[in-house]
């Protein structure tokens, strides 16, 4: 759900939880600087020591990504199962809004505003990245570690498919995130609300995501 609090001027919506956005930090300071030296790794360019400084980073990257993992799992259960739950429920909305893309390439590239079935929390692309981020960041992490701690009692063939599971996922993950950022940045009231106190005013949350507002959230009064 959420909560709408009121204040001198327009109402506001609690859309992330303090929780959430911790963890999409520990996130962005997790996964961003593993994906960028995963792809280091793979591509080797430079010398040895730059690579090898990469692994170092990447291995920081994988560990900070894996504990906040962890930790959010154990702290707010509760936020799982409800994300597990909104991004799993899949209706005729879903279909339209695919159909057109959410109205994104008309308004970035023909500057037109299509209708767009009206959305809950989250919006139908947004489940589905959140779909393969999900199961893939868990692949990952397990692949990872894997690679890393068991290599020497491992057998060969079960190593060699953990790299391939691992490096397929680490760049269909590393250029979906890509992606995800340029869709965050040009929805800058999400963007602000995510990185900032986790509000939105009312009439953006409505225009974005109507059911949500109709049906889960509540007025709360502001301190």
């Amino acid at each position: 759900g959420g909560d709408c609090m009121s204040s001198q001027g327009e109402a506001r919506v609690l859309k992330h939880p303090l929780g959430s956005r911790l963890f999409h930090w520990a996130l962005v300071l997790g996964f961003l600087p593993a994906a960028i030296t995963g792809f280091v790794l793979f591509l080797k360019p430079g010398g040895e020591d730059f690579v090898n400084i990469a692994a170092r980073i990447h291995i920081v990257g994988a560990s900070i990504l894996s504990v906040s993992a962890v930790l959010y799992t154990l702290m707010c259960f509760d936020r799982i199962v409800i994300f597990t739950r909104r991004i799993f429920s899949w209706n005729a909305n879903d279909a339209a809004w695919f159909k057109v893309l959410g109205g994104y390439p008309q308004k970035m590239f023909l500057g037109k505003k299509v209708d767009v079935p009206p959305m809950g929390k989250i919006n139908s692309g947004q489940k589905l990245f959140c779909i393969c981020l999900l199961l893939g960041g868990i692949l990952l992490i397990v692949t990872g570690w894997v690679l890393y701690a068991f290599i020497p009692v491992a057998p060969k063939s079960f190593t060699y498919g953990a790299a391939n599971i691992h490096l397929a996922i680490g760049l269909f993950l590393g250029l979906f995130v890509c992606a995800h950022i340029f869709l965050g940045v040009y929805n800058w009231g999400e963007f602000k609300a995510m990185v900032g106190d986790g509000t939105q005013p009312i009439s953006e949350a409505r225009e974005n995501n109507p059911l949500w507002v109709e049906h889960e959230i509540e007025p709360v009064k502001s301190g």
